[in-house]
């Protein structure tokens, strides 16, 4: 099965490559600049910290995926590669971030205004029979989210497919598409399980949200787990760290598998 020995081999890439580590550190770190506003009671650095590592991020995960690739080959995974592929893919990068992002927007708004416009058809439904108007409007927002999901779902390849196959921005998009129609249902499996277990060494990064906000954890949570953001900050950083070594090694080594199956003119 792909996805199981996908993530083996991200282990055993982990393990013998400790560089990862040590790449997945600084994302870690870089993660937590959301908070510095927190910390120095200064908004303005902190956006532009915020902003410069959205610039940085790109440069990061190329030269991340090209390391992960060379520790998954048994070749020179080291710093040197790092900054060589980092250097390499870096704009490419770069422009397919921004335009996933625009193209996430698109998607979220253009089925906001479906979802608005089928909510107010559920304001006519109420006066008819409320709870059917009450499973109508869930039904909607479910919809809106699912919609997204899937078209991420769909392109979330991008960036493996300009640090391993050398596509272009847009050609990087189309081998996402294709790749993701012609293994739809190992592609959903490997995105939920990838997904779900990531999310749970980000759990002391969402702690740290709830603490620096009104709400707090624990109104969220049935007991207070009485942690500050000393211990917040550096829990979260590394279990970030270790967070996405790892799984961005399998997500990596899922890649490689993938399109080992699957024929390269499914990109045009």
């Amino acid at each position: 099965m792909v996805t199981v020995s996908a993530f083996k081999d991200g282990l055993t890439a982990l393990r013998a490559n400790p560089i990862l580590l040590v790449v997945g550190l600084l994302v870690g770190a870089g993660s937590q600049l959301q908070y510095v506003d927190r910390l120095i009671e200064s908004p303005l650095l902190s956006a532009g910290a915020s902003l410069a590592w959205l610039v940085v991020f790109p440069f990061v995960l190329g030269g991340f995926i090209g390391t992960a690739r060379a520790a998954i080959d048994g070749t020179d995974a080291s710093l040197t590669h790092f900054f060589t592929t980092a250097r390499t893919h870096y704009l490419r990068l770069l422009l397919a971030t921004v335009l996933f992002v625009l193209l996430f927007l698109g998607t979220a708004i253009a089925l906001g205004v479906i979802t608005f416009i089928l909510g107010i058809g559920t304001m006519a439904i109420a006066a008819i029979n409320e709870m059917a108007a009450f499973v109508a409007s869930v039904g909607s927002l479910l919809l809106w989210l699912v919609s997204i999901l899937v078209v991420i779902m769909f392109v979330q390849f991008y960036d493996t497919a300009i640090v391993i196959e050398n596509e272009s921005v847009t050609d990087a998009f189309r081998r996402s598409i294709g790749l993701v129609r012609s293994n739809l249902k190992s592609v959903t499996g490997f995105s939920l399980v990838w997904v779900g277990l990531l999310n749970v060494f980000y759990i002391p990064e969402y702690l740290l949200e709830w603490t620096m906000t009104d709400t707090g954890p624990a109104e969220i949570l049935p007991i207070d787990l009485g942690l500050p953001i000393a211990v917040l900050l550096p829990v979260g950083i590394a279990f970030s760290a270790v967070g996405f070594a790892y799984f961005y090694t399998v997500y990596t080594a899922y890649y490689m598998r993938l399109i080992a199956i699957s024929p390269a003119a499914e990109s045009t």
